[in-house]
């Protein structure tokens, strides 16, 4: 036995029992969001208002992913058996994304299934835009720097084909009621409240999403589950905690049925049992590793990234993906 496949049964079994008081944080992280409107509003006539503004701007980008690592549970059906009450939790907790959870359940159990092969959104084949190699790194720099939602949003067109027109129909009002009540906020709101309350937060949140998806998933190899991804933050509890430990992602590749809020004590009390490779992908920290794999980008050889490739015929494995269902949620 290899990967993680030596940790206990009692461990595993632990990890999986559900609670519901973590689903406390969803209104605490909304009443802090609140409060640091209520700052912003506050001392906007301070002459610290530009820091202050960022502070909070800040704090509303990390309790935006915070939010989302629960609706990212509640499509994975780790919130409630319940599909409906799934849903609405998965709804009011992804909505501050500025994307439809609809699509985003579609794609990412998708993702499950596919994790790191071609077709797969999160891997990011720079070659199929450009095999320049200096045009090739700036590209990757500026996916994994500030653009992969942009990325990320024109992938999303071919899971649209995916819904039902029911789905579909689902998707946009969805869309629409969110940026339609960040329309009516920026008609209401002050213009330098409302910019670092919501736009400002979407751009620094652009960065993060960034950054974490090249951490989690860039350069590694599509199989076990257990070498398909990195783990990060564990000795960064705050960070952790902030963002509902969606850090130990390799545990939750591994085992997408373990809830956010178990994974940080299953991590504890598996590593021991991980083998080395496995341990090899868990790190403590964040912007080493960050500065680390931007330094693997600089040195990003297309002729690799070509041979691996160049045995598929590349329009054709994606097309076949995308007839793949996603991994089922526990809470079909």
């Amino acid at each position: 036995m290899a990967g993680m496949d030596d940790v206990p049964p009692e461990i595993l079994r632990a990890a999986y029992q559900r609670r519901h008081w973590p689903l406390i944080k969803i209104p605490l992280y909304y009443a802090m969001w609140a409060g640091g409107v209520a700052v912003l509003y506050a001392t906007k006539d301070s002459p610290w208002a530009i820091p202050i503004g960022l502070a909070v701007c800040l704090l509303i980008t990390n309790l935006v992913r915070g939010l989302g690592s629960i609706a990212h549970d509640a499509i994975h059906g780790t919130v409630t058996k319940n599909k409906t009450l799934a849903y609405l939790i998965g709804l009011v907790c992804w909505a501050p994304s500025g994307m439809s959870v609809t699509i985003y359940q579609n794609y990412h159990l998708h993702h499950h299934r596919i994790t790191n092969t071609y077709p797969d959104v999160d891997n990011f084949v720079v070659t199929d835009y450009t095999r320049n190699p200096f045009l090739a790194r700036a590209l990757l720099l500026v996916v994994y720097t500030f653009g992969y939602p942009t990325y990320f949003m024109f992938q999303m067109f071919r899971y649209i084909k995916r819904l039902t027109p029911a789905r579909k129909l689902r998707m946009n009002l969805e869309l629409a009621g969110f940026w339609g009540l960040i329309g009516v906020m920026g008609y209401l709101m002050p213009l330098q409240v409302f910019l670092f309350a919501f736009p400002l937060a979407f751009v620094f949140g652009a960065v993060l999403a960034s950054v974490t998806s090249m951490i989690e998933h860039y350069e590694m190899p599509e199989g076990d589950d257990a070498y398909g991804s990195r783990t990060y933050c564990t000795r960064m509890p705050l960070m952790a905690w902030i963002w509902n430990n969606v850090p130990y992602h390799v545990e939750h590749h591994k085992y997408p049925g373990i809830p956010w809020y178990n994974l940080k004590s299953f991590h504890e009390a598996a590593y021991p049992h991980y083998d080395e490779k496995v341990k090899a992908n868990c790190h403590g920290g964040f912007f080493g590793l960050v500065f680390h794999l931007y330094g693997r980008i600089l040195k990003f050889d297309v002729d690799s990234v070509e041979t691996k490739y160049q045995a598929i015929d590349r329009d054709a494995e994606r097309q076949k993906s995308m007839t793949l269902p996603g991994i089922e949620s526990a809470a079909a």
